[in-house]
């Protein structure tokens, strides 16, 4: 059906011309609820590839002839659609002459009414004008085709001007990038490229003003001489008021976008830091025809260009067949991921040479995963190989996950793999990388986030296996495996320490040769991270210390998103209005319209009155009881009267539906910051913010104006109808088949456009995931030269929204210009019937009703397409009110007969009694009766396996969801009886991932300014970061970009940890904390906790054994159920124990160092 529909679409004008090969979609619309796959293709005119790559083009020859800094965008964009742009500049001037000509006729039509005795050669003529009027009526089909080009047009501008952005986003350089906020990003995206498509609807009359204006003004001449330059004086005096006016309505416009800018920039924080994971990459080919490989000689770099601030300095290694393995390792900060990134070439080089020879795949450290299958994550474009894929599944250690997921590889998993857990993604991340087959692969830190069972089979099956004859540059803090690196390269501070050590045999023999300078390693192998097989854990640390499980595999996977069906409800209205200040002040502001017009119809009416006296007083027969002054008295004071109810109604009305928008906004946002993490685990981040931008957008702009306009016609058409039955009553019976045909028509046609413009908003978000998740993964999209498949995926997105968009245009002039038929039919009897009744009724009021008849065909149409946009408009309403009826956690605040003590929790003591846990409501239980005493001031260890239920352990004690059994008693005190906030504020937290949002150092820290600056300084100082801050320009008061960028993953670690040591509250929570940070980052972190934390009570989720080996308890858990809880030599003891069985997993030189640690500490404490 749909093929045939376009034949007829292409080659019948007729159809063209009054958009009927639209009518079968809105057949269907009519019957039932449109989907996606109903809607019709759109023009190959409107496809994004299409229009990317005219605008390239054009864009091209401007740089190549004026050069970047002269280039003129409106003149690219006015290249592009020359012939479109002049075709809507003829139409409009036809459609200004159409006005011009149908006012002159119009007067020589009334002039018949004037006429005592007209004859009937004054009959005829009357009618012929009359004819030529009814013509002129017919015209008007030409507004709806500018209106329809005009929209058009702007939609295609929006088009090409969002793919323009992001296409500079994939050429973004990093220095950039950390200048530029994805709120930024995505506003201009959103909500300033968008209004291309209202704007551009009245370009064509702004350009043409002059003529019309000129044209009118010698008409005027015409009939009234000179007195018509008082017209051309007002218009001139009003230029300079319109000036001002736009000047400071511009410059709010310009505060507005960059509030809203940071509001985006904020959602966007709260959202990504609720649902952990990046991006990632494929491959880069370099051609080059010498030897592959990687030479560096004295390279100096800088994120600034300036040499004042390098952030690499004189460094120099060699990468070959015969080199081909090379260890990076050094503390937090030294600039490890940075050299990467200049190997990438996202960093620029001062001095020095860098040369990559070879196709490059890079393994970034923070994993980047797209919301695609598993199967296609790893293939990420290539073409299936079974064998190939199977051999890097097993070299990565993915085999027993995929084999654990509920559809394998080909499960999907969600926006940045949010049903993943941080090691599985790493993972993921690790085998695109691989299954690429590159030359040279540069991998950041891909052993920390796994356990070390997992990290030794990828080291040994796919580092030094799969990748034995590639070029390998291998971040990492995992120096137990050094010694099988061809070299090391050791940097501190941006510099190597020496140069790359070569590891010989006799160096192998002699381990600690190796690393000895090395602080961070400094006990060599001896002293190698020691992990265990446990489960990755993904924990999100926004303002509710989120944490998610890492098994569950299928129930969290992205839904599609909810959309209402039907007509907008009354109450959504309801609701909208109530937010706006009641109904009551919405009835009262809504009354003052009616008034205002009411005064209009009045004031007309006078006038006309007024005529007719005047002619009576000519012919000595007037009975006017009231004098020349006295009317103009009168009528000047409804005319005051109606312009200050104006600005009444104007002022009140901008007041209620921007308090509505910001009431809806509130709490909307309140409900999204305290919705459940499940929630965040199945809407996508852009289908989120594509609420808080778009629809937003439209309730602060577009709805506003288009409200205003609804609720001025609504109270100008009924004086319209009156007016008009009064002076021709015959009209009634024409005005109620009218309206009849009205109301059927609109019903008929608004099913279907609710519908489309529902898709259209839903289409939206996958634009901004896109965009959102392009910013994140930049630099690894650039280094597999991916640039193409992610704009590829951009036009698919955009071509989606465009079928929505271009649908709900069409059927929107489609019930325009029905409309503007029956107005026709309309106004043809009205001008007939005046005609031929003008003996019968009052002359006066003849012509008043045949001019309002006249206004009435622009009017009703306006009126019935604004009541119709209001409607569609409103879906953006309903789509933020549902958000704002979310389910959410727990009550924030605490009953007042449950309120703790002011100094709760003062000992922290935990039991957990009979503790069973979902992380859903119709999840699987994830923990079973977990029994056990934490003991205050104890230090107490979290281990087990793979989805053992330690994530879920914390979650239920940060309550992420309610316990489906039993209770966790703190000091006395059941936590399910307190409020989320006195019991979450008083748990510190420190994640495996660090959490920092844009702003400065001191708010990351201390955000309610609570603590003085040498309190800050003090907690840097313990966490050695003092020197880092103090080397900052602005000190405490330098801003941290987007995400923490501009520190490295472990410093933002100790940043978390300064940030606790603040807090000081007597439970602590550690997350696998020191899981991707160097054995000196570490170091230093355990012994932050051993002696700041000394009071307190530890929780530590344990991904490092030796970390947890001295402490006072270790809790064992597996499958959900708590196996083991006891002192760590008590435990190791055993023959059976749990716990001896993962210590010897580690290797018999680590188990043996291990159980020698856990017997230190129980005599230490035997003794004690």
């Amino acid at each position: 059906m749909k093929k045939d529909h376009r034949k007829v679409f292409k080659y019948n004008i007729l159809c063209r011309l009054f958009f009927c090969w639209i009518d079968p979609l809105l057949c269907v619309g009519c019957r039932q609820s449109l989907t996606q796959p109903d809607l019709y293709p759109h023009p190959h005119e409107c496809d994004s590839s299409y229009l990317h790559n005219k605008f390239n083009e054009y864009w091209s020859e401007e740089l190549s002839t004026r050069g970047s800094a002269n280039t003129r965008l409106w003149w690219i964009i006015l290249k592009c659609f020359w012939w479109r742009s002049l075709l809507i500049q003829t139409l409009t001037l036809i459609l200004i002459a159409v006005f011009i000509a149908q006012s002159e006729i119009l007067g020589l039509v009334t002039d018949y009414f004037s006429l005592e005795a007209p004859t009937a050669d004054d009959t005829s003529t009357a009618y012929l004008y009359a004819s030529l009027l009814i013509l002129m009526s017919a015209s008007m089909v030409f507004l709806n085709l500018v209106f329809y080009a005009g929209r058009k047009f702007g939609g295609l501008v929006r088009i090409l001007l969002t793919n323009a952005i992001y296409y500079k986003v994939l050429k973004l350089s990093q220095m950039t990038l950390s200048h530029v906020t994805m709120g930024h990003v995505i506003n201009i995206a959103s909500n300033d490229v968008h209004r291309f498509d209202e704007s551009m609807i009245f370009f064509p009359f702004f350009l043409v003003f002059p003529i019309h204006l000129c044209v009118v003004v010698y008409l005027l001449y015409l009939k009234i001489q000179w007195s018509s330059m008082v017209l051309v004086g007002v218009v001139l005096a009003s230029i300079p008021i319109l000036i001002v006016t736009s000047i400071i309505y511009s410059s709010f416009r310009f505060k507005a976008a960059a509030v809203t800018d940071n509001r985006i920039k904020v959602m966007n924080e709260i959202i990504s830091d609720t649902e952990y994971g990046d991006f990632l990459l494929t491959t880069h080919s370099i051609s080059d025809a010498t030897a592959i490989g990687i030479t560096v000689e004295s390279l100096t770099a800088s994120w600034s260009m300036s040499v004042e601030y390098t952030t690499l300095h004189n460094i120099s290694f060699n990468v070959d067949k015969s080199n081909s393995l090379l260890a990076v390792v050094g503390p937090v900060g030294s600039g490890k991921s940075t050299l990467l990134q200049c190997l990438l070439k996202e960093l620029p080089v001062l001095s020095g040479r860098v040369s990559v020879r070879g196709s490059v795949a890079y393994a970034s450290q923070e994993a980047c995963v797209f919301s695609t299958s598993l199967r296609e994550n790893i293939l990420f474009g290539l073409p299936y190989e079974e064998e190939w894929f199977k051999t890097v599944v097993y070299a990565c250690a993915l085999e027993k996950d995929i084999s654990l997921l509920e559809n394998g590889d080909m499960t999907l998993v969600g926006e940045r793999g949010v049903t993943l857990s941080g090691g599985q993604k790493a993972r993921v991340n690790l085998a695109r990388a691989v299954y690429r087959k590159a030359d040279i692969y540069l991998l950041d830190d891909p052993l920390s986030a796994v356990d070390s069972a997992v990290s030794r089979h990828i080291f040994e099956k796919c580092v030094c296996g799969l990748l034995a004859e590639k070029c390998v540059v291998l971040v990492t803090h995992q120096t137990q495996y050094l010694e099988q690196c061809h070299s090391v390269l050791r940097l501190v501070e941006g510099k190597a320490v020496s140069s790359p050590i070569h590891v010989s045999d006799e160096i192998k023999e002699r381990k600690e040769l190796v690393v000895s300078d090395d602080d961070d390693v400094s006990n060599g192998i001896q002293d190698a991270e020691i992990e265990f097989a446990n489960g990755e854990l993904l924990l999100n640390n926004n303002l509710h210390e989120s944490i998610k499980d890492e098994i569950s595999y299928s129930n969290n996977t992205p839904s599609e998103e909810e959309r209402a069906h039907g007509t907008v409800s009354l109450r959504t209205y309801y609701q909208y209005g109530k937010a706006g200040g009641g109904y009551i002040f919405t009835l009262f502001v809504f009354g003052l319209f009616f008034v205002a017009e009411g005064l209009t119809l009045v004031a007309d009416w006078w006038i006309a009155d007024w005529s007719e006296c005047t002619v009576q007083r000519d012919l000595n027969t007037s009975t006017c009881l009231l004098n020349t002054n006295e009317r103009i008295q009168v009528y000047s004071g409804m005319t005051a009267s109606f312009i200050i109810l104006s600005l009444i109604e104007g002022v009140l009305l901008c007041f209620l539906l921007v308090r509505s928008s910001q009431v809806l906004h509130n709490r909307m946002f309140s409900h999204v910051l305290r919705a459940p993490i499940v929630f965040f685990d199945t809407n996508p981040i852009g289908r989120v913010l594509n609420r808080f931008s778009k629809d937003v957008g439209f309730m602060d702009d577009i709805l506003v104006n288009k409200l205003y306009n609804f609720i001025f016609y609504t109270s100008r058409i009924p004086g319209i109808f009156l007016i008009a039955i009064v002076a021709n009553y015959y009209l009634i019976v024409l005005m109620l088949i009218l309206s009849i045909a009205f109301i059927a028509i609109r019903w008929y046609y608004i099913k279907t456009a609710r519908d489309i413009k529902r898709l259209e908003a839903i289409a939206r978000s996958p634009i901004y995931s896109h965009l959102s998740m392009t910013l994140q993964g930049l630099s690894t999209i650039r280094s597999y030269s991916m640039q193409s498949v992610m704009m590829e995926r951009m036009h698919q997105y955009q071509d989606t929204h465009t079928q929505a968009w271009y649908l709900f245009l069409v059927t929107s002039r489609w019930f325009s210009m029905r409309l503007d038929c029956f107005i026709f039919l309309f106004i043809t009897a009205i001008v007939l019937s005046s005609i031929t009744l003008a003996q019968i009724f009052n002359a006066a009021l003849i012509s008043l009703s045949l001019t309002y008849a006249i206004a009435l065909m622009d009017d009703f149409a306006f009126y019935m397409r604004s009541s119709t946009e209001v409607e569609n408009l409103m879906v953006s309403p309903e789509r933020v009110i549902a958000y704002g009826r979310l389910e959410v956690e727990a009550s924030l605040e605490t009953l007042p007969e449950s309120k703790p003590p002011p100094n709760w929790p003062d000992k922290g003591n935990i039991i957990f009694n009979d503790i069973c846990y979902s992380h859903s409501v119709d999840g699987p239980q994830v923990l079973s009766n977990i029994s056990c005493l934490v003991s205050s001031r104890n230090k107490v260890g979290i281990v087990g396996r793979t989805g053992a239920g330690k994530t879920s352990l914390i979650s239920a004690l940060f309550r992420l969801a309610e316990p489906t059994g039993g209770s966790i008693i703190i000091d006395g005190i059941n936590a399910n009886a307190l409020g989320l906030h006195d019991l979450r504020k008083n748990i510190s937290i420190i994640p495996q991932d660090p959490v920092l949002f844009g702003g400065p150092i001191r708010y990351n820290l201390d955000p309610f300014q609570v603590y003085n600056d040498t309190d800050v300084w003090r907690a840097l100082e313990q966490v050695q970061l003092k020197s880092v801050v103090e080397g900052l320009d602005d000190g405490l008061l330098s801003v941290i970009t987007e995400g923490g960028s501009n520190f490295s993953v472990g410093q933002r670690q100790l940043f978390c940890l300064a940030r606790a040591l603040l807090r000081n509250n007597p439970i602590l929570v550690l997350d696998e904390a020191t899981a991707n940070v160097d054995m000196k980052t570490d170091g230093i972190i355990q012994e932050v906790i051993r002696e700041q934390f000394s009071e307190c009570t530890v929780l530590t989720v344990a991904h490092r054994l030796n970390t947890v080996m001295d402490y006072d308890k270790i809790m064992v858990l597996d499958k959900g159920e708590l196996v083991e809880y006891d002192e760590p030599h008590l435990l190791l003891c055993q023959s059976s124990s749990y716990l001896g069985q993962l210590v010897d997993q580690t290797g018999p030189i680590n188990a043996k160092k291990l159980r020698d640690i856990a017997l230190l500490n129980h005599r230490r404490k035997c003794v004690n």
